[in-house]
């Protein structure tokens, strides 16, 4: 491969479009994209990177599978914003970049990526590339040409939707009188038309790109469950993680308890979530655990002595459940009942 600027050889890939430096093995193994996506302030950020901190545990404490970074450098925004994390200093870390494609600068998302290896099966070893798409990227009128920050959608094995409570207006309603700090910021309240226009982008570019998926797995979480899980009113949220075994039961229970609760406040954002994708599953996480605090900075931000991620890597379990069955045959993953959202 030939560096487009000084002309000299390199043994470094990248990407044609983006610009981006591809893993060392990404020709050697298949690797699945998975795209984050959220509302402004909906804590995309904070989720891929407690994300990435307890999924490493949890494919290798119950699965025996390893998960490592692909790249130690492109990933290491998301290291260094680990180590923010627990030192409750500022979130400035962006997660794009600005690129020079046909003609104009456009602001791209890095792509983390990640490798899973099972100890066991080194031949169905496989890899992730995790987007963290900026809900604002996706407006109202946009076509996918002038998207190309998007456009990983197109080949997006799975989507995982972090849905802001605290940008919903039914939930502040449902959650009056709670002293979390994030009940002051700014409402814009346009969950629903975010999740249309995603499908709206998808379809537009599946119609552009061949090979492009239909019908992939989203994942819907909603966020910050630390703050609205009260609202449950007793119905449990119970950890399908259990000795080795990803109970898809238990998965479909926990959903259809937070399919309820939406379709109660807010039945707009069930819809819309519905004609995304048939097959779809709603969860409850909390990247931190408990409600922020204000930092120095002003900013919103964890306390690290009370952090304990709930339920994070949930979503992307089940996900990899779906879209790599020879990977996670070993699991013992129980057989999966019809869909609530049938």
């Amino acid at each position: 491969m030939i560096h487009l600027e000084a002309k000299s050889p390199t043994s470094d890939l990248a990407c044609p479009h983006c610009r981006h430096k591809l893993p060392p093995d990404f020709l050697r193994v298949p690797y699945h994209t998975i795209s984050l996506i959220g509302d402004q302030d909906a804590g995309k950020s904070s989720f891929l990177c407690m994300l990435t901190k307890v999924l490493p545990v949890a494919l290798y404490r119950e699965f025996g599978i390893g998960f490592q970074d692909g790249d130690p450098e492109v990933n290491d925004a998301i290291n260094d914003l680990q180590k923010v994390m627990f030192e409750t200093r500022s979130f400035a870390e962006t997660m794009y970049e600005q690129v020079s494609r046909s003609g104009r600068t456009v602001a791209m998302p890095r792509p983390f990526t990640y490798t899973l290896t099972p100890a066991e099966k080194v031949r169905e070893q496989c890899a992730l590339i995790f987007y963290n798409n900026a809900g604002e990227h996706f407006q109202p009128g946009a076509s996918a040409a002038e998207l190309p920050e998007a456009q990983q959608l197109a080949h997006a094995a799975g989507i995982i939707y972090l849905f802001d409570p605290f940008n919903s207006a039914a939930f502040r309603a449902a959650l009056k009188g709670s002293a979390d700090p994030q009940m002051e910021k700014t409402l814009v309240d346009r969950q629903e038309a975010l999740l249309a226009e995603i499908r709206a982008c998808r379809l537009a570019m599946q119609n552009q790109f061949k090979g492009a998926k239909a019908n992939i797995p989203v994942a819907l979480v909603v966020g910050k469950s630390d703050a609205w899980l009260p609202l449950l009113e007793g119905v449990p949220i119970i950890d399908p993680l259990q000795e080795g075994l990803l109970e898809q039961a238990t998965i479909t229970k926990n959903s259809a308890a937070v399919q309820q609760l939406l379709q109660r406040l807010c039945p707009e954002v069930v819809t819309a979530a519905e004609a995304l994708s048939p097959n779809l599953r709603f969860f409850a996480a909390s990247a931190f655990g408990h409600a922020p605090t204000i930092n120095e900075a002003g900013e919103l931000a964890p306390d690290p002595a009370q952090l304990q991620p709930q339920q994070v890597e949930i979503p992307i379990l089940w996900i990899l459940s779906q879209i790599c069955p020879a990977l996670f045959r070993a699991l013992k993953t129980a057989s999966e009942p019809a869909s609530p959202s049938a």
